[in-house]
């Protein structure tokens, strides 16, 4: 079962990735033709577009077909987006028909953050790449990312313009691309600095994400902190009692 969900939301996120950029109202490919493409049984696109509908993506219209939906005015739902770290926040994004860009703000090599090894499970003095950025959809700053990765794992790392290149295609062409992640939400006021950057007031609220990312071969490979506004976004979930 659990594998199955787990394609499932891949198919979802790959359905988000290549049609997420098209205009609100228009119809993407019948259950069929998607079935084809990704390879898959009709019943996973079923379940996949079923997904998309409830988070609001995409609308339904019975013996006419599937269509890309972006109320303007509503928060984006930033669930699914929490639990795939910085791959779905960007996919979120796009979904929403907004043209994501990243500003870096610090990038370099860490060494003796004991706090940063324990995240990451490193020996004492084992190198760190600290990754700090500024997500912005339309120019518009949506959230702040603090990442640290092992630089052992990725030791061509510096190299690398993260304004123009997406770390998680830069972790996965590695292979080291995370697919667990353990998070923690929490509701936090703004400090100036995280303010400054996001363009709010201070001691506004925003939600905080701590999350770690674990790879295929169960190596932590991702620690991240993250700050992302409430008066774009909402957080929405289901209990069970």
């Amino acid at each position: 079962m659990a594998r199955e969900k787990g394609l499932y939301k891949r198919i979802r996120d790959r359905i988000v990735e290549d049609y997420g950029g098209w205009l609100d109202g228009e119809a993407i490919p019948g259950e069929r033709e998607l079935a084809a493409k990704y390879d898959v049984k009709r019943s996973t696109i079923k379940y996949a577009l079923k997904k998309l509908e409830e988070q609001g993506m995409v609308y339904r219209i019975r013996g006419k077909g599937t269509f890309i939906h972006k109320n303007k005015e509503s928060p984006m739902d930033i669930n699914g987006a929490a639990v795939q770290g910085n791959k779905g926040i960007s996919a979120l994004v796009r979904s929403y028909g907004i043209k994501i860009s990243n500003v870096v703000l610090a990038c370099g090599t860490i060494t003796g953050n004991r706090f940063l090894e324990s995240k990451l499970d490193l020996q004492e003095g084992e190198p760190v790449f600290a990754l700090h950025r500024v997500r912005y959809g339309n120019d518009e700053p949506l959230a702040i990312e603090y990442t640290y990765v092992p630089k052992s794992i990725f030791p061509d790392i510096e190299e690398l313009d993260f304004s123009m290149v997406s770390l998680y295609d830069y972790m996965d062409a590695n292979g080291h691309m995370p697919e667990k992640f353990d998070q923690v939400l929490r509701v936090t006021r703004l400090s100036p600095k995280e303010a400054r950057y996001l363009e709010l007031p201070v001691d506004d609220p925003s939600f905080y994400f701590e999350l770690i990312g674990i790879d295929s071969e169960r190596r932590i490979v991702e620690y991240t902190e993250s700050y992302i506004r409430c008066d774009k976004t909402e957080f929405k979930f289901t209990a069970r009692i």
